[in-house]
């Protein structure tokens, strides 16, 4: 793949993404792929990683995805990583927790490895304290 071509398919992740659409978003995995998240953990295969997005949805409504930059690797398999700034509201049951009506805001960076044009590999890294800390399930001084 080229780099245009990675950040074409991103580009219409993050297009999914802010419209809320879990069968759209499942469509850019490889039926056996893999996804590490701070809240969701390990998820294995399409339908599972449909489902994970599904559940993101209940719980959080509003979603804007701010790209910040993408970055990617062609030296090492086709690689890229997505830094993003999300804003959105919690309206659904997270963590046990019924919606807050909170607004949240997260930065992090998801970082796909591509298989034949799809997605097969995702890490997820942000600050899930922070996220926390922002729905009110943890308190946090200010230094």
């Amino acid at each position: 793949m080229t780099s245009t071509e990675i950040r074409a398919i991103v580009q219409r992740y993050v297009d999914c993404w802010q419209r809320g659409d879990a069968d759209g978003l499942a469509g850019f995995y490889t039926e056996d792929c893999k996804l590490d998240s701070p809240m969701f953990h390990s998820v294995e295969g399409r339908a599972a990683v449909a489902a994970s997005w599904r559940n993101l949805f209940k719980s959080f409504s509003d979603i804007t995805v701010r790209v910040d930059e993408v970055l990617v690797d062609l030296e090492n398999g086709d690689r890229a990583a997505l830094i993003t700034t999300i804003d959105s509201t919690h309206r659904g049951e997270v963590f046990g927790m019924p919606g807050t009506g909170r607004r949240v805001e997260i930065r992090g960076v998801w970082v796909f490895g591509f298989a034949d044009r799809l997605i097969q590999t995702e890490t997820r890294l942000y600050d899930f304290t922070l996220l926390l800390v922002q729905l009110g399930v943890l308190k946090a001084r200010s230094a």
